[in-house]
């Protein structure tokens, strides 16, 4: 794709999130294709808002900070939208509960790509259309008391969501919290709720795609024990998986599940990058790690998640998806 089409397709999470004459601040990093933060740049202006591109070294892990300055650009109150555009995820970093916290806007596009954004790829979804499906979820969620997912490959998970708030994430902004920023993604589609932290019981076995290693040659498999992992186990990848933790993490980083989340974008193929995988139509991801930018109790270091395809999920005997369906549709 030319730069031109790239910037056609970024004005839409733009146009959903901003207006005319606002300020944009743009996160990336020197890992991030340039031609895609020059392309939301060029976005912007021709949406006649004015970006700031702030461009860093990459973090060592997601949910790593970015350094001072960044982050003191993003608060700075006269930008008007903060834009996440980055190789590792910093949706659960502290700079988002920071933003939370000051009532601001923000997109989350970390590791996004040129050939994402082609038209008949996820960025091309109607958006609107999902908004109303995530939401027939999020209200299951948010009413709900117990969810479970099991799967054909071995997963069976038990957790409670009682006084949870289920949210429907689809490129539209999002109150986080009463009174709180708003936020949401692109390329985007998702229902998550965040599980009361010491409540998930049983087996997680993902089959997709996974935070740091990517597509999945041989399942990672959490042990979750008075909602803990208690044990990740697997071949190369789960290995990876155990070093990260050992290397950046703490006792709370095992905290599971962080996060149970329903993907709603029927334009996904799997790609092998979580920014779009785990969007992907009747797929769940769950998160292990910090809950705060979900409004959960749990501080930690680190937030990684994987994906599991064709997942059975329920929330009090009410069944949302099964073998690669959401049965609300």
């Amino acid at each position: 794709m030319s730069n031109q089409e790239l910037a056609l397709v970024l004005e839409t999470p733009l146009k959903l999130n901003a207006k005319p004459g606002e300020k944009i601040y743009i996160i990336t990093d020197t890992s991030m294709e340039q031609e895609v933060w020059q392309a939301l740049a060029d976005a912007a202006i021709n949406l006649s808002m004015e970006p700031t591109v702030a461009i860093m070294q990459p973090r060592a892990f997601h949910a790593q900070d970015p350094v001072p300055s960044v982050v003191a650009g993003a608060l700075d109150p006269s930008n008007d939208l903060v834009v996440y555009l980055t190789s590792t995820a910093l949706a659960h970093a502290p700079i988002t509960e920071l933003l939370i916290e000051h009532g601001r806007r923000f997109v989350l596009m970390e590791e996004l790509t040129a050939s994402m954004l082609a038209k008949d790829g996820p960025a091309g979804a109607d958006y609107f259309a999902m908004n109303v499906l995530g939401k027939k979820i999020a209200d299951i969620f948010t009413h709900g008391n117990q969810v479970t997912l099991t799967c054909p490959n071995g997963t069976n998970l038990t957790a409670s969501i009682e006084g949870r708030v289920g949210r429907a994430i689809t490129g539209i902004p999002v109150v986080m919290r009463p009174g709180g920023g708003s936020g949401c993604a692109f390329p985007d589609g998702e229902t998550h709720v965040c599980p009361v932290e010491g409540t998930g019981e049983g087996t997680v076995v993902f089959d997709l795609t996974a935070h740091s290693v990517g597509a999945l040659r041989e399942h990672i498999t959490v042990t979750v024990k008075n909602g803990m992992a208690v044990s990740i186990e697997g071949g190369e990848q789960a290995a990876a998986w155990r070093e990260i933790f050992a290397k950046h993490g703490d006792p709370e980083s095992f905290n599971c599940p962080a996060e149970i989340a329903v993907g709603l974008n029927p334009k996904v193929r799997p790609t092998g990058s979580m920014r779009t995988d785990k969007k992907m139509y009747a797929t769940s991801h769950i998160g292990l790690g910090d809950t705060t930018a979900l409004g959960g109790t749990c501080k930690a270091k680190l937030r990684l998640e994987g994906v599991i395809r064709e997942p059975c999920i329920s929330v009090d005997g009410v069944v949302i998806t099964r073998g690669g369906k959401i049965l609300l549709d």
